[in-house]
């Protein structure tokens, strides 16, 4: 049997439709969606439909999905911070259909396969609350290319070393499944943990492993084992950036959007390092809010436009 897994799209309608149709081509007989629908860019609508009318498909949501539930009780007067101007109105475009679709979505899920294969999928694993060094987070990922590139072959070896480190096999040896799929980081990977497999198919909407072609794997299961096949596909990243700047969601959060620019025509993750710029500003004025400021938000933009573009 074939399976795709297909994480992290964060609106990118484009991406997604390019990675389905690759992933039917290469004769898939299911697909599973590890979650993160939505947000970034303006295409949230044309995500959910997309996803909505697709055969043979397993969906569970991410953290971007429980969002949208915490969103429907805040009182969007307090809806003032410009940070959050592309998710405010993600939300305000979300039709009641894609909504309600969205949020009803399962948490995790788990499947048997007659190959005496059990697969357990979730968005956020365990396994990050032991993991935040090793290039477990794409922030980290960015700054350690930056200092001392790698390969990915490196990457994968390193992250084997990452899920048999002893708090993370501790978690991984307690969950009923002969492989494990998770998303949410955008780096694509795959290890054994012991006789476990564990899959990280990347992000298709958003990668930060520094490329930018759209990622996911395919699982073939057989009786005799598994392979993992990691694919990336390209597709037409500067029409999705002409026509997000035409929408009202990057005039209500152009720098933010600006930022998704940038991640999706280097896969790199600058998000990182304008939230370091931001953290220290914020310290020097005490501003301990949830979210920045606008006036610190603006400045963080001028500041990381001189040290970074």
């Amino acid at each position: 049997m074939r399976i795709a897994f297909i994480s992290d799209v964060h609106g990118n309608y484009s991406a997604l439709v390019s990675v389905v149709e690759d992933a039917l081509a290469n004769k898939v007989d299911k697909i599973v969606f590890v979650g993160d629908y939505v947000f970034d860019l303006p295409f949230s609508n044309k995500v959910v439909n997309y996803l909505k009318n697709l055969e043979n498909a397993t969906i569970i949501k991410g953290n971007k999905e429980v969002y949208l539930t915490n969103m429907a009780i805040e009182d969007q007067k307090s809806w003032v911070y410009d940070q959050m101007g592309a998710v405010y109105q993600t939300y305000r475009e979300l039709s009641k259909e894609s909504f309600d679709f969205l949020t009803n979505l399962d948490d995790d899920c788990t499947f048997h396969l007659d190959c005496d294969t059990s697969i357990y999928v979730t968005h956020v694993p365990m396994i990050f609350n032991n993991a935040r060094k090793a290039n477990a987070t794409s922030a980290h990922f960015h700054k350690t290319m930056l200092t001392n590139p790698f390969t990915h072959e490196e990457y994968l070896s390193e992250f084997h070393s990452l899920v048999n480190a002893d708090k993370c096999k501790a978690v991984i040896d307690q969950t009923d499944a002969t492989v494990i799929v998770f998303g949410h980081n955008h780096l694509q990977a795959h290890a054994y943990c012991g006789d476990k497999l564990i899959i990280n198919p990347g992000s298709c909407g958003l990668p930060l492993d520094f490329n930018p072609d759209a990622a996911y794997t395919i699982l073939e299961a057989t009786s005799t084992g598994h392979n993992v096949i990691e694919k990336r596909v390209a597709y037409d990243i500067k029409a999705i950036i002409e026509t997000t700047k035409k929408s009202t969601l990057y005039q209500k959060g152009k720098i933010w959007c600006d930022l998704v620019f940038l991640a999706l025509e280097t896969g790199r993750d600058y998000f990182g390092f304008f939230f370091e710029i931001a953290d220290e500003i914020a310290k020097s004025k005490n501003e301990t809010a949830v979210f920045f400021s606008n006036e610190t938000w603006f400045e963080t933009q001028d500041i990381f436009a001189t040290k970074y573009l």
